[in-house]
């Protein structure tokens, strides 16, 4: 059985690129994807169609952050950083993908 959820997220501040301001917005989200994004005032989608309804108050929505530069220093050196708190990190500040450089000193 394939579960299908359809939810709201309403009143959010949403960036969409660097071209465009900081704009109120509804986003609806469809079976874990945004499925659509409603800038500007629209009139509010009847609230009964959705599975869940989120009020977000003043939370911002934006693309994630790719950081192309991260040293995880696993194997190796995890007393400084392992890769278990270089993501946790990452995701905690909006980092969605994160490349290694690994550090090149054998010792």
């Amino acid at each position: 059985m394939i579960c299908r959820m359809r939810s709201l997220f309403k009143g959010l501040s949403v960036l969409i690129n660097d071209a465009t301001p900081i704009s109120a917005a509804n986003v609806i989200v469809e079976n874990g994807r945004i499925d659509e994004i409603q800038l500007g005032k629209y009139g509010m989608p009847d609230e009964t169609s959705f599975d869940e309804v989120v009020d977000a108050g003043s939370l911002l929505m934006m693309p994630g952050v790719i950081d192309s530069h991260v040293h995880v220093n696993e194997p190796g050196r995890t007393e400084w950083e392992g890769f278990e708190t270089a993501t946790a990190a990452a995701a905690v500040g909006g980092i969605t993908t994160i490349v290694d450089m690994p550090l090149l000193d054998p010792h």
